[in-house]
């Protein structure tokens, strides 16, 4: 049996559950903070069943999520299948999740990713998503909005 591969990550920020809701949800903003942006029809914003496809170079899907529990401002998780995996998983069992919990200092970010050990390249994308910052790129994103 494979070790777990899973990315946790929390970080508290200077920001509200509406502003990051607002951010993670729209999918024109993707590009903006997501490290491996998906697309999903542009200008909308997700709800419950909501669907997002990862596209590589040769405009091939190789990933595939579904809105699987979205609760406003609380908590968005999306389930993924991968094509390089050698079956499919149950609805659920790999997810990349965010849950918010406000704060009287601001909002507590939840990150979760996982688990990829399913993945045959499943170690370089835990390390990749360990390094990366994608909490810190939806603040910047926020602020930005602010000064706009």
């Amino acid at each position: 049996m494979n070790n777990a591969l899973i990315v946790n990550k929390e970080k508290l920020t200077h920001t509200t559950p509406k502003e990051i809701w607002e951010v993670i949800t729209a999918t024109y903003y993707f590009d903006n903070w997501m490290f491996v942006p998906g697309k999903a029809e542009e200008n909308k914003s997700f709800g419950l069943g909501s669907n997002i496809k990862w596209i590589n170079e040769k405009n091939i899907v190789y990933l595939t999520g579904e809105v699987i529990s979205f609760v406003p401002q609380r908590k968005f998780v999306i389930s993924l299948q991968d094509i390089s995996w050698k079956a499919e998983v149950p609805k659920g069992t790999v997810t990349y999740e965010y849950h918010l919990i406000e704060t009287d200092k601001g909002t507590k970010v939840k990150f979760y990713l996982g688990d990829l050990s399913i993945d045959p390249e499943g170690q370089r994308w835990f390390d990749a998503y360990n390094e990366s910052d994608e909490i810190g790129a939806i603040e910047k994103l926020i602020e930005r909005r602010k000064t706009s």
